[in-house]
């Protein structure tokens, strides 16, 4: 187990940048709350996400989650078909990613074989779709966030779309 002055570093040398101590202190917080250990892994992947985040309104704590998920799917089998994997995710973005934002994910996080980076026959391992599948479930979370958002927002006398 690191020190907390060590975790700090590690933690800022992954983030690219130094955090204030009030800072830190939240990181720990939510690194409890989501059950996952002071260990140079899961510092490392708290400042991979830290540095996603940027890009989205999600919680620390609900891209936490979403990468949590992905993970779990990962783990269920070794060799996922591109068929089962392209089904599995619109399940997991709750039926609402379009193909063409099924197949950007994995442009962004997969590795082409033949020029392809999604073929529904290719055989993909299991911990290389983990980012693919992690940005299903927070494509999911900010679908519902921004549904949830726009309901807040009318009165009560107005109808829904």
């Amino acid at each position: 187990m690191l020190s907390n002055c060590d975790a700090k570093k590690y933690f800022e040398i992954h983030y690219e940048r130094l955090i204030s101590d009030s800072a830190w202190y939240r990181l720990k917080r939510i690194l409890r709350e989501c059950e996952l250990e002071l260990s140079t892994d899961n510092l490392r992947f708290l400042a991979e996400i830290k540095q996603k985040k940027q890009y989205t309104k999600l919680s620390l704590k609900d891209l936490i989650f979403c990468q949590k998920q992905a993970q779990e799917i990962a783990k269920k089998r070794l060799l996922i078909t591109g068929e089962l994997a392209y089904r599995e995710l619109q399940k997991a973005s709750q039926n609402k990613a379009h193909r063409t934002t099924i197949l950007r994910w994995f442009q962004t996080h997969v590795s082409a074989i033949n020029g392809k980076y999604f073929d529904k026959n290719r055989n993909y391992q299991a911990e290389e779709l983990i980012p693919v599948f992690a940005s299903a479930y927070v494509y999911a979370a900010k679908k519902s966030a921004v549904k949830l958002s726009r309901n807040k927002t009318r009165s009560p006398n107005e109808k829904p779309h």
